[in-house]
């Protein structure tokens, strides 16, 4: 992955979209044909690793007056 500052690739957003299908229950052969991977074991590499990081977020008030 990129380390931070830096732009993300484009096979890394390529497989984060990957991972975000897995995540929302796509079948596997629909992410497989998405990416155009002729091979399942390519499809599950690219969607390794994504989501293992916790990230602590803190909520925060826009204040827009209209």
């Amino acid at each position: 992955m990129s380390s931070a500052g830096e732009r993300p690739t484009f096979h890394e957003i390529r497989a984060l979209g990957a991972w975000l299908y897995e995540q929302q229950n796509f079948p596997q052969e629909y992410i497989q044909a998405l990416l155009g991977h002729a091979d399942e074991k390519m499809t599950k590499h690219y969607q390794e690793g994504h989501g293992d990081k916790t990230i602590d977020y803190v909520e925060v008030s826009a204040e827009l007056a209209f």
